[in-house]
């Protein structure tokens, strides 16, 4: 059995300097670079490609980064990457300006008063002064007037997910470090856009649930560094080192959900309590794993463990991957990797 396969300002603001929006209408594709959604990594992302899996964090606050040296943006739900797309910003005379802005207004078919009533399909406002996200042609490099294009699709897709007041940083390498230049699959901000970092170290564990007394919980296992972390309400509160039972395994993404208990569960040894079971929630199959066996897969800390345990509750997300979960640990990915199942490895 597979597991695999894984603020808005007053009326008058309203009336002003982006354009308008017209209604009953679909917003128009053929200004726009459509996309071609990928399963890989955002660093691997060619221009119009773009990664989106919203399954991996369904619940909990979004914030995005978008990095000018990488022009690539990312979009983090509770902590972890859903989504990234290739983007292409302002061109020389007319950068993107950097900062940690809010989505001011959005307008799902938008046009401009700036530029010549150019489109502007699923328009989310960063700047009163004409400084937006939208779909748009993406040629590969900057070629914008200060917006920031994305893929007709991701746009589209994006679009749903986002609301006014949501925040959004815009990066480089002058003013902002390295880890927000450059993001990974860990969000480098908070749903603020304050830069963030990990609980404090004790014996080789953090753990400081009190940081996030409440909210969605997701948990990242990553296999290039060998870390899991555990997020609520989009802040790190815990990680911890595992290692695999077989050292030469690699895996590709697997997404799970905690199920409810059904009464028939094993006590887990540690705790005594009930070991839930966990559903795919990637793939075309509704397969289920329990907690025994993705432990029989996992070599962790029992103390881990045992305070992960206070925290996990049905509707948890668990997400295992390969790449490292930040730019600065990550390592080339391998070909040919071998994918988790519960009755022994399986190439894909």
């Amino acid at each position: 059995m597979k597991i695999v396969t894984v603020i808005v300002a007053g009326f008058a603001l309203l009336q002003a300097p982006l354009g308008h929006a017209a209604t009953g209408k679909v917003p128009p594709k053929h200004t726009s670079t459509l996309g071609t959604a990928k399963t890989t990594v955002p660093a691997k992302l060619k221009p119009g490609e773009y990664l989106w899996v919203p399954e991996v964090s369904p619940q909990g606050p979004i914030v995005m980064v978008v990095s000018l040296p990488e022009q690539l943006a990312y979009v983090y739900r509770n902590g972890v990457i859903i989504g990234a797309s290739t983007v292409s910003t302002g061109k020389k005379g007319h950068q993107t300006p950097t900062g940690v802005f809010t989505i001011l207004q959005k307008h799902e078919d938008h046009y401009s008063n700036l530029y010549n009533n150019a489109p502007m399909p699923y328009m989310q406002r960063l700047t009163w002064s004409g400084v937006a996200i939208h779909a748009g042609r993406l040629p590969g490099y900057p070629a914008s007037h200060g917006c920031v294009r994305m893929p007709y699709e991701f746009a589209q897709k994006l679009f749903p997910e986002t609301k006014t007041g949501l925040t959004v940083v815009v990066s480089d390498e002058k003013l902002f470090p390295d880890d927000v230049a450059h993001p990974g699959l860990v969000a480098p901000v908070s749903a603020t856009g304050a830069p963030v970092s990990g609980p404090t170290l004790v014996n080789g564990l953090a753990w400081q649930p009190e940081t996030a007394p409440e909210g969605p919980v997701t948990i990242l296992l990553t296999n290039e560094d060998k870390r899991i972390r555990v997020f609520r309400n989009g802040i790190e509160i815990g990680h911890a080192p595992f290692t695999l039972t077989d050292r030469h395994r690699k895996i590709t993404l697997h997404v799970l959900t905690m199920l409810e208990l059904s009464g028939a569960e094993p006590p887990d040894p540690a705790t005594g309590r009930p070991m839930p079971r966990w559903l795919e929630v990637s793939g075309k199959e509704e397969n289920t794993v329990s907690t025994a066996e993705l432990l029989a897969v996992f070599t962790i800390p029992s103390e881990f463990l045992t305070k992960m345990a206070t925290v996990v509750v049905p509707g948890t997300t668990l997400v295992i991957t390969q790449p490292a979960a930040r730019a600065s640990t990550r390592t080339t990915l391998t070909n040919g990797v071998v994918a988790i199942a519960a009755n022994g490895p399986t190439r894909n």
